[in-house]
C-alpha cells in the first residue's frame, strides 16, 4: 500500500482532533511528522512523533535535535522514548549549539552531560544572566 499523503492540519482544531483522537490514526500521524520533518520542522513534528511513536521519526527528531543544537528537541525525544540519551549525545549538542550560538541549549547539554563545570564556565562566559535553576522568562 502506498504512504498516505500527508496534509497538515489547517488549523488547531484539526489538528487536536488528529492527535486526540480515541482512536488515533498512525500511519496519516506519521505521515504529517515526516512532511513536518522533512521541512526541517521536527520540533513541531514532535507532537505528531509523541502520539505514534514510531522510532525511526523519534531517531530522525534525535539527530536534528544533535545536528542544530536543539537541548529542548532532545529532551522531547528523551521523554516520549522514556529514556535518557548518553553523555556523548548531549556533548555532541554542546558542541553543535555552541557553533550556532545557542548558547543556553549548549550550557543545559552540557550539564546533562554531566559536564557540570564546562558549562557553569560556558554559562559565565557567554549568558551570565542565564540561571539554569530559574524558569525562562520569570
Amino acid at each position: 500500500m502506498p504512504p498516505m499523503a500527508a496534509k497538515e492540519p489547517a488549523n488547531p482544531l484539526e489538528k487536536r482532533e488528529l492527535l486526540q483522537a480515541d482512536k488515533p490514526n498512525p500511519a496519516k500521524i506519521d505521515a504529517v511528522a515526516a512532511a513536518m520533518g522533512a521541512e526541517g520542522r521536527w520540533p513541531e513534528a514532535v507532537d505528531y512523533v509523541e502520539i505514534s511513536k514510531n522510532p525511526e521519526l523519534l531517531a530522525k527528531a534525535e539527530a536534528d535535535a544533535v545536528k542544530r543544537g536543539a537541548a529542548w528537541l532532545l529532551s522531547q525525544a528523551d521523554r516520549i522514548r522514556g529514556k535518557a540519551s548518553p553523555p556523548e549525545t548531549w556533548v555532541r549538542l554542546a558542541e553543535s549549539a555552541q557553533a550556532a550560538e545557542r548558547w543556553i541549549d549548549a550550557v543545559r547539554a552540557l550539564g546533562l552531560a554531566g559536564r557540570e563545570t564546562e558549562a557553569e564556565a560556558l554559562r559565565q562566559a557567554k549568558c551570565p544572566d542565564y540561571d539554569p535553576f530559574k524558569p525562562l522568562g520569570k
